[in-house]
């Protein structure tokens, strides 16, 4: 039987939207740049898969006939999204070409039977625990920056380690991620029993995973999510849409070492907003290789410094509460700019041991948030 269905044009598009990821590039499979069609009930899934990433995304649709097909995911987002019609009507006709109609635009796509689509992975619904959409989303804005992008000596800082632990009878989830030179942990309280939540030590997630999972989270921000890990992937599962990321292999970096050797007792105190300002001007004249600001830090004075060979030098004095001995180091002012900017307090605290050791930056309103950045020579 062949498929035949209407849907409003925002639902559809949106649906297409949250698939764009993940098909439409070309890879070893072509198929793998089409997204799967099915009527299921009342309702039409669409799916899309490049084998690490599956998402499968519900659609209010007036079925009219019962069916699967697969498109391509790119073409048919660009058609739809340029419909000039608030309905759009999709037909199967012979020979896997499907009859597109909006309004009085008729289209005709070469499509590719269904059966030659992978199999989306099954999955234990019984492990799932609810999470705030709104909390899971600050886990990734607050250590997303910090995954490495491409890191061959360790391939797992490519991802984000997800954690659970409790303490003083709390459930806590923590993301950590690092790229080798700056490392971001955020924590939050989760109401919900934890226990069938099987997280082992090494439990990473992909960059891409993590992206996806965040556009997940803004669609359903003031709703709950429900997460399971299974089989060495992660569920990910919203009102209409699901999720299924493959984990990473391999063992995350011991980070609970570094966090050990940082005194928290040598402090500077500034004001957040003061300090990105000036971080945004300094780096205005750094290289934009190495993004170096030189830190010389005095009583209640912080003076920042950069260089570029080709536009000249930059120099800004603000104002903090220190009390310690004068430190003269350098750091990435990106680094810097990346924490500071998802962060909330009016105040930050930024501990730093000696002109050597790395620092560590936190807010009294950014609970369960820590970056530590390493120095750099200058």
């Amino acid at each position: 039987m062949t498929i035949k269905f209407e849907a409003s044009k925002e639902n559809l598009l949106y649906s297409l939207s949250l698939l764009q990821n993940i098909a439409g590039k070309k890879g070893t499979l072509a198929i793998l740049s089409n997204i799967l069609i099915k009527s299921q009930g009342n309702n039409v899934e669409l799916i899309a898969t490049d084998l690490e990433i599956g998402i499968k995304n519900e659609l209010d649709a007036n079925i009219i006939s019962q069916g699967s097909i697969t498109l391509p995911a790119k073409i048919l987002y660009e058609l739809v999204k340029e419909s000039c019609s608030d309905f759009i009507s999709i037909e199967e006709q012979d020979n896997y070409w499907v009859k597109i109609v909006s309004g009085t635009s008729v289209y005709n796509l070469a499509g590719i039977s269904s059966e030659e689509y992978p199999d989306f992975p099954e999955y234990n619904e019984d492990m799932l625990v609810d999470v705030k959409a709104n909390l899971f989303k600050e886990l990734i804005d607050k250590t997303l920056f910090s995954i490495a992008h491409d890191r061959e000596n360790n391939f797992t800082l490519t991802g984000a380690l997800l954690e659970k632990e409790q303490i003083d009878n709390n459930n806590y989830i923590r993301m950590v991620s690092s790229d080798g030179h700056r490392l971001s942990i955020k924590q939050t309280m989760i109401e919900d029993d934890l226990s069938t939540l099987n997280i082992d030590k090494n439990t990473i997630i992909p960059r891409k995973g993590i992206l996806e999972i965040r556009k997940l989270c803004e669609t359903s921000e003031n709703d709950n999510i429900k997460i399971g890990f299974d089989n060495k992937q992660l569920v990910v599962k919203s009102n209409n849409s699901l999720m299924i990321i493959r984990l990473m292999n391999g063992d995350f970096p011991d980070y609970k070492n570094l966090l050990k050797i940082i005194n928290r007792k040598n402090s500077i105190e500034v004001e957040r907003k003061t300090f990105l300002e000036s971080l945004r001007r300094t780096n205005l004249f750094t290289e934009s290789i190495f993004n170096a600001v030189h830190l010389n830090i005095q009583k209640n004075i912080m003076i920042l410094s950069s260089q570029n060979t080709d536009y000249g030098s930059a120099t800004d004095k603000i104002t903090i509460e220190y009390e310690g001995e004068t430190l003269a180091l350098g750091f990435n002012c990106k680094y810097f700019i990346e924490a500071i900017q998802v962060m909330s307090s009016e105040f930050i605290n930024i501990y730093i041991n000696s002109e050597q050791s790395p620092c560590l930056i936190e807010g009294k309103d950014d609970i369960g948030f820590v970056n530590i950045i390493m120095p750099m020579k200058i």
